[in-house]
């Protein structure tokens, strides 16, 4: 669609590809293809009816929850227009989305470093601290920094609440909820991630 876009101008299609839903508008992008910010292809919402709307706006506000962090792997249909805009909100071409089919989070390998609002796979393993623990330990930004993840709702998952610092290592996907810094002397502070659990491997 990207190298042909001609060819598609007007007419129902269906695509998979990475919704970015950002302050200035939404975007569809895909890994496999990287977009110049000139090329960029931005998403409009258009149903058919008031009840296609209202499960529309549903879908989108789902995405932005931050289970999802405002992007996700979608499926949709829709109608590619010939339309750009040179704005605040820029794009070369504009996705009519009639209907989401399919969402699921963008899912990124946890490497030592967490974001809010994101989503990520890492291996964990039981922690008579906290009860769960991160294989990898979080890279702390400096020496003044004490870092405490917190499972918000590990008690949902029994079978990784029974995990003990001699079980074999678990998968998991979680997403990152909140930061909170607090200041406990003049050189040190305290930093807590809080993190919830969506499924286990």
């Amino acid at each position: 669609m990207v190298k042909n876009p001609k060819l598609y101008f007007d007419k129902p299609v269906r695509v998979s590809a990475t919704l970015q839903l950002a302050t200035e508008g939404s975007y569809l992008q895909d890994d496999k293809c990287v977009l110049r910010h000139d090329d960029q292809i931005g998403v409009g919402y258009v149903a058919n009816n008031d009840k296609e709307q209202l499960l529309l706006n549903s879908e989108i506000r789902r995405i932005r929850n931050i289970e999802y962090g405002g992007r996700a792997k979608v499926t949709v249909v829709g109608v590619l227009r010939n339309s750009s805009l040179r704005g605040f909100e820029w794009y070369r071409y504009r996705f009519d989305m009639s209907r989401v089919e399919s969402i699921s989070p963008v899912i990124v390998p946890y490497e030592g470093t967490l974001q809010a609002g994101t989503t990520y796979r890492a291996a964990v393993r039981g922690d008579s601290d906290s009860g769960l623990s991160l294989v990898i330990p979080y890279r702390v930004r400096n020496d003044h920094f004490a870092v405490r993840v917190e499972w918000i709702n590990l008690s949902e998952f029994p079978a990784l609440s029974a995990l003990r610092n001699s079980s074999p290592e678990q998968w998991i996907v979680f997403t990152v909820v909140s930061y909170q810094t607090k200041q406990m002397t003049v050189q040190r502070w305290n930093l807590t991630v809080e993190c919830k659990i969506l499924s286990v491997d």
